[in-house]
């Protein structure tokens, strides 16, 4: 019997018009949310950057709830095991370090020997980059003739 990936109830609409996916563990949430802000605050210091972290950092939620099984739970403990790296060094989970601290973790694992962590990162800064620009530019695509 083919069951849907996601039940029916379990997204809504906001009134922006984007879908919420279901519920994931808060702490995958909150290390995502803190990657995107990282990640976007080299590329945009804006007074618009919390609303746009936060719309990027949904982005890359509803990527990760529309992944295949397989990879989602890879991508879960992965990015889990990320947050938790931070705790020997400096004592606390990654999504709880400053942004200076953050954005330095982050290139430690950019240039990492483990290719795991490197994938990781380039998985999440390519996302993040490709959820931030069409955030900004998203209107002026739509306006070119661009197909949704």
């Amino acid at each position: 019997m083919d069951r849907p990936l996601v039940p029916p109830t379990a997204l809504s609409v906001s009134s922006a018009g984007l879908q919420h996916r279901p519920s994931v563990p808060r702490r995958f949430d909150r290390t995502v949310r803190a990657l995107t802000d990282a990640m976007i605050g080299q590329r945009q210091a804006t007074p618009e950057r919390c609303e746009t972290v936060e719309r990027v950092s949904e982005f890359l939620l509803m990527a990760h709830a529309k992944m295949p099984d397989y990879l989602r739970m890879a991508f879960r403990i992965l990015t889990l095991l990320f947050d938790a790296s931070s705790y020997p060094f400096k004592g606390k989970p990654f999504h709880r370090l400053g942004l200076a601290e953050r954005i330095a973790h982050i290139k430690v694992w950019e240039s990492s020997r483990l290719q795991f962590r490197r994938a990781l990162m380039t998985y999440y800064r390519t996302m993040a980059v490709f959820g931030l620009y069409s955030e900004l530019y998203g209107q002026d695509y739509e306006w070119s003739g661009g197909h949704e």
